[in-house]
């Protein structure tokens, strides 16, 4: 038997590729209850068919009445092993379920493992964030306790962007309309998303995407899972915790390395077209997934199109 590593990732993809496929068949359906259900089901599945022992570290949320994958949780054909190594899991089998019902862009199913103990675990549920790629990082380092106008300027600095080809990826919610008001005041671009940003924090890295920094208060699960992707992709990322009266907690500001400890794998399958991947096709021989797949320790990035048969 195989002995279980995160350098064994294409089982992971399977998980992520098994779960869009069951996501897709209800997209523009309006049925989230469905969805979420049909992908849930199809990601534990194939987890359990791994041979490795993983605890859910970052899942689904309890409170959010979804069909388990639930923090604490155990999966893998190797939880009943004595003395079998064990690896945290995050896990977000449909990141965008609004825009997979509504036929919207960017819905993925998303997957990140680690070494155990290693993700980063909290009650709050939003968490401030900023991201931005290699390019970047490798030359400033921002700080979200700056101003806004700030990071902005030390960006322009290094990059020789002017402030009007700068792209900041953030939430549209009324929650943001403060930091939208300042980022067109400088003449900022701005890329609005309904959902999914941690395909927008992804998108920093990508050359191609157009897209500088991400920025605003987002969810802490993908808060963490982002940070895996972001390990893997050798870019930034920080987070600091939103209290539940909505203020931010300033009092720490959490590094990817906080966030992930040692190394990582992370998994994607695109549900809906977007950005970053392509969503699910259906053809007359099967389905069609278009996914990347990392590691941290190499920084190996790879985009896998895989035709599944009937």
């Amino acid at each position: 038997m195989e002995k279980p590593t995160i350098k064994s990732t294409l089982d992971l993809l399977r998980a992520t590729e098994t779960a869009a496929i069951a996501a897709s068949k209800w997209v523009g359906t309006g049925d989230k209850l469905s969805a979420d259900k049909a992908a849930t089901d199809a990601m534990r599945d194939r987890l359990n068919q791994i041979n490795f022992c993983c605890e859910i570290k970052i899942g689904e949320g309890k409170k959010d009445e979804s069909y388990g994958l639930f923090s604490g949780e155990t999966v893998g054909k190797l939880c009943n092993v004595k003395d079998v190594r064990h690896f945290d899991l995050a896990i977000d089998p449909i990141d965008g379920t609004r825009p997979t019902v509504t036929s919207g862009p960017e819905a993925l199913s998303v997957l990140a493992i680690a070494e155990q103990d290693a993700l980063f675990t909290t009650e709050a549920y939003y968490m401030h964030k900023i991201a931005y790629g290699p390019d970047i990082a490798s030359k400033v380092d921002l700080c979200l306790t700056d101003p806004i106008e700030r990071n902005i300027e030390l960006i322009s600095a290094v990059t020789g962007k002017d402030l009007s080809k700068i792209m900041v990826c953030i939430l549209d919610r009324p929650r943001h309309e403060e930091i939208i008001k300042k980022l067109r005041g400088m003449k900022v671009r701005i890329k609005l998303i309904q959902d999914c940003d941690v395909s927008g924090a992804i998108a920093t890295c990508l050359p191609d995407s157009g897209i500088d920094l991400l920025y605003g208060i987002g969810g802490s699960p993908e808060g963490v899972i982002s940070a895996c992707a972001m390990k893997c992709l050798r870019g930034a990322f920080k987070g600091q915790l939103v209290r539940e009266d909505g203020s931010i907690d300033v009092s720490k500001t959490y590094s990817i390395d906080d966030l992930v400890k040692g190394p990582c794998a992370f998994a994607a399958t695109g549900i809906t077209n977007g950005s970053l991947l392509k969503g699910v096709r259906f053809t007359s021989r099967g389905p069609v997934t278009h996914s990347m797949l990392m590691r941290s320790e190499s920084g190996t990035v790879r985009f896998i199109t895989t035709h599944h048969g009937n």
